[in-house]
C-alpha cells in the first residue's frame, strides 16, 4: 500500500515536472535543421543513422540544396549526390585514426513534405573498424552539415553484441561533435572439461 501511494507520488511529480519544461525541449524549432545521430558500434564496424528534419523556415534552403534542378522532385542522382555532401561534412574517427564512410541506406521524402517541417529524411552510413583489439577504445564523430541553419543530436545506441559495452558518452553544447568511449571483451569459448583431463 504505501509502496503505491510512492510510485503514484512520484509518477505526479515527474509528469508537473514535465509540464513545466518549455515546448522546445519535445521538438526541434521551425528554423532549425535537426540531425539526430544514433552511433551503433558493433564487433566489425559501426553504423551512423541519421535522421534529418527541417523546421518550416529552413524547408527552402534545405530542399534548395537537394533538389538541385528545381523541378519540384528528388531524383535519384539528386538523393545520392546530397548523401555524399553530408558524407563529406562528416568525420568518424576510432582510437584517433579516420574511418571512411559508405552510404548504405536512405530514404527521401519528397519537397512538398519536408515543407511540413516534420518529414524527416533518413540516412545511415557504415564503417569497417577491421579487427578490433580487445580493451578500452573511443570513437569520435564531428557534423559540420550546413551548420548555420542546425542543431544536432549524438547519442550511442545500446549495443546488440553483449561484447561491446558502452563506458562513458561526451558531446560538445550544441552536440555537432561527440566522443564514445567502448570496450570490447570477446566471449571467450570455454574448453571442455574431457579436452582437459589427463
Amino acid at each position: 500500500m504505501v509502496e503505491a501511494v510512492i510510485r503514484r507520488a512520484v509518477c505526479l511529480a515527474l509528469l508537473f515536472a514535465l509540464l513545466g519544461f518549455p515546448r522546445d525541449v519535445y521538438a526541434h524549432r521551425n528554423d532549425q535543421y535537426l540531425q539526430a545521430t544514433i552511433v551503433a558500434i558493433e564487433p566489425s564496424g559501426v553504423r551512423l543513422q541519421i535522421n534529418l528534419t527541417p523546421g518550416i523556415a529552413v524547408a527552402e534552403p534545405v530542399i534548395a540544396e537537394i533538389d538541385r534542378d528545381r523541378d519540384g522532385a528528388i531524383s535519384q542522382n539528386e538523393a545520392a549526390a546530397y548523401a555524399e555532401l553530408l558524407k563529406r561534412d562528416l568525420t568518424l574517427r576510432m582510437d584517433g585514426r579516420q574511418l571512411a564512410l559508405k552510404l548504405s541506406a536512405s530514404e527521401f521524402v519528397q519537397p512538398e513534405e519536408l515543407r511540413s517541417g516534420a518529414a524527416i529524411i533518413q540516412m545511415e552510413f557504415s564503417a569497417i573498424f577491421g579487427p578490433l583489439p580487445v580493451g578500452a577504445h573511443k570513437l569520435t564523430l564531428e557534423n559540420r552539415h550546413l551548420s548555420k541553419i542546425s542543431v544536432y543530436l549524438i547519442n550511442a545506441a545500446q549495443p546488440r553484441a553483449g561484447t561491446v559495452q558502452i563506458n562513458r558518452q561526451n558531446r560538445n553544447q550544441n552536440q555537432s561533435a561527440g566522443e564514445i568511449e567502448f570496450a570490447f571483451h570477446p566471449v571467450v569459448p570455454k574448453i571442455a572439461e574431457s579436452a582437459v583431463r589427463p
